[in-house]
């Protein structure tokens, strides 16, 4: 029996089309809040899809939240159409469109509202901006505010392995989904990698012979062997995979 799995999902063209076509409802769906959308198509495809029977959780990126009404107006949405969970980010807009920098302040009041479970990002692979003792203490904050975490995509089991296990020596005791790239075709994978930061574990797929296999030479990326590596390990509450809405 593998671990449970939930696939994010983007915004956009035949979505819902595709989703349906690839998941049966009752699948855990997860929605990215890009800064080209923002949250209210986020809110909207969340909705559509927990109408459908699929288990949603909206991403809220929090420089794309304009206030604290507009947060109160789409929790209050979102609860009404049977969601319980959030997965709370700072986001990749350059400036923030109210009072929420980055994401600890909108779980705070996330909190204050009441009523949703968060969940918040955790980098297994470091932080562009943040060093690794601020973000330790950060993460610790958040697990007061948050019920699970997510990690950013890794193309490595054993960097996986290695981050929960120091997650938990240093105090962080929620539970861990891990973020794994679906079966995506290598071109678009390679691409939007290094668009979001993804580095040294596929870098290092780049040089290794074995990996170089799975990762570069198939026409679409094969997760079999990271999945497995995963599992095998233990220690993760189960897999977070980016489909970049790519299904085939």
């Amino acid at each position: 029996m593998g671990l449970p799995a939930r696939v994010e999902i983007v915004p956009g063209g035949d979505i819902v089309a595709q989703v349906r076509r690839h998941l049966a409802p009752g699948a855990t769906v997860t929605i990215t809040c890009l800064p080209h959308h923002g949250p209210e198509e986020t809110v909207q495809l969340a909705g559509e899809l927990a109408a459908l029977g699929y288990r949603a959780v909206p991403h809220l990126a929090a420089r794309t939240i304009a206030s604290r009404h507009q947060l109160a107006e789409f929790t209050a949405r979102l609860g009404d159409a049977g969601m319980r969970d959030l997965f709370v980010i700072a986001g990749d807009s350059r400036e923030a469109a109210g009072p929420y920098a980055w994401s600890l302040p909108l779980m705070e009041d996330l909190a204050e509202i009441g009523g949703f479970e968060a969940g918040f990002a955790a980098y297994p692979e470091g932080h562009p901006t943040i060093a690794e003792p601020e973000l330790t203490e950060l993460l610790l904050k958040k697990q007061e505010l948050g019920s699970w975490a997510v990690t950013q995509m890794c193309f490595s089991g054993d960097v996986l392995t290695d981050y929960v296990g120091r997650l938990r020596a240093d105090g962080v005791t929620v539970p861990v989904w891990a973020g794994v790239p679906g079966r995506v075709r290598r071109t678009r994978l390679i691409a939007l990698a290094g668009r979001i930061g993804v580095g040294p574990s596929l870098k290092f797929a780049q040089r290794s012979g074995s990996l170089l296999r799975t990762v570069l030479a198939p026409s679409s990326y094969d997760p079999s062997p990271l999945v497995r590596s995963v599992e095998k390990a233990g220690g993760f509450a189960g897999l977070h995979v980016y489909s970049f809405n790519d299904f085939g």
